[in-house]
């Protein structure tokens, strides 16, 4: 249910979310194939890695069951994967690295994409964030 104030419903930003969730761990999936750089097989790349897809996963199922947590974790986790993802890119403006060696252009382009759905991670975690209230207490009545 929407309102008129409403741009988007709680619906459309719960599927969004689940969408961009599925879509980061499948583009993080990416870098172990495509990526040559020998830092992402590093045990530190590894741990982030699979404490990046814990959380991934632990949102994704408190998101099936609509709690609030799980909205919370997902706007959590892409914040901090656009930071990763556009500090790999630093290189394209201030022509020097900072977290790893340089990427190759595929690694860059898949970055700017992962970019791109990390904003709509954000956006539709925090929309749905606080339409979920707004939803359980109309299903109560």
């Amino acid at each position: 249910m929407t309102s008129s104030k409403d741009r988007t419903s709680f619906s459309s930003n719960h599927k969004m979310v689940l969408f961009c969730l599925f879509s980061l761990a499948f583009i993080g999936t990416t870098y172990y194939y495509l990526d040559d750089r020998s830092e992402v097989r590093q045990a530190q790349w590894l741990a982030a890695s699979i404490a990046w897809y814990s959380a991934i996963g632990f949102s994704t199922i408190k998101i099936f069951h609509k709690a609030r947590v799980g909205y919370l974790v997902a706007g959590i986790v892409s914040w901090i994967t656009l930071a990763f993802w556009m500090l790999d890119n630093y290189y394209i403006v201030f022509q020097t690295t900072v977290i790893a060696s340089r990427p190759d252009y595929i690694m860059t382009v898949r970055n700017f994409i992962g970019v791109g759905i990390t904003s709509l991670g954000i956006l539709s975690s925090h929309n749905a964030f606080h339409k979920i209230n707004h939803v359980k207490s109309t299903q109560a009545q």
